[in-house]
């Protein structure tokens, strides 16, 4: 009996893994991964390929805006105020922008909602220039905890992720990063799963379908510029199991989500 238990759980592995490495990514230039809490890795392709992030990016500058609040240099209700380059910023991408002028300002707490459910770049700048004297000086913290996080594989060049050839990451370790929000900030991680938020009496909803439809979805983050393609970082939850996925590189939004959900299926499943 001991035998055939080894022998089935042997084949069952042996399985298991040839599956988890035929799921195709979304395009040629796309990547995909999942991994449970403590990182190890359900289904991959192509996770150690270098890809551009877009606004993925964001998901660093959120880790140096969380760790500011818990060490207290900064306070979740304190008043910023966009700068000329955040306004500069604002009017790059015409999609998702508040259109800020110079001067305007705003709560690092509605900063980090704009960042994070809308993915505004100028809240980006905003909050890099509060953290730091300028976004380039921001930029090279966020490549110092990289390296802290043994991010190998990953360069930032600004705190939005508008394009840049020099900004480049994995999905393998975009998947630690995601694991290690959720790690370090549990007080901080709900931003990723708000679904919109109110300035004034505009209110602005997620446009991360992932989040609005599968069921114990936690959110995180999704990114897209006409280089990367669509990306989605996305995390659920059921049964008190937690896994991570990153999807990158693909042609449209609908295939980039239905391809995140498949994953999530087959690892609940």
């Amino acid at each position: 009996m001991k035998f055939f238990i080894i022998c089935f759980l042997s084949l069952n592995f042996i399985f298991y893994s040839a599956f988890a490495n035929i799921i195709d990514p979304c395009s040629k230039e796309g990547s995909l991964i999942l991994v449970d809490e403590s990182g190890k890795i359900l289904f991959q392709n192509q996770a150690d390929k270098l890809i551009y992030p877009a606004s993925l990016t964001k998901m660093m500058t959120a880790y140096l805006v969380f760790e500011a609040l818990k060490n207290n240099q900064i306070q979740i209700d304190e008043t910023i105020e966009y700068s000329a380059r955040a306004s500069e910023i604002s009017a790059v991408n015409k999609v998702n922008s508040l259109f800020v002028n110079e001067g305007r300002k705003t709560t690092i707490e509605d900063a980090l909602k704009g960042l994070l459910v809308r993915s505004f770049n100028e809240n980006a700048v905003a909050l890099a220039e509060k953290i730091a004297d300028n976004e380039w000086e921001f930029v090279r913290k966020m490549n110092q905890k990289a390296m802290v996080l043994g991010l190998n594989n990953t360069a930032f060049r600004n705190s939005s992720g508008l394009h840049h050839e020099g900004q480049y990451s994995t999905a393998k370790d975009l998947a630690k990063l995601a694991i290690r929000l959720k790690k370090d900030f549990p007080q901080f991680y709900h931003f990723f799963g708000l679904k919109e938020f109110s300035i004034g009496k505009r209110i602005f909803k997620t446009s991360n379908q992932f989040l609005q439809n599968y069921q114990g979805s936690e959110g995180l983050k999704t990114g897209y510029t006409s280089r990367a393609g669509f990306n989605l970082v996305g995390v659920a939850t059921k049964n008190d199991k937690r896994f991570f996925s990153v999807v990158t590189g693909c042609k449209n939004s609908k295939i980039r989500d239905n391809l995140t959900m498949f994953l999530f299926d087959l690892a609940f499943n």
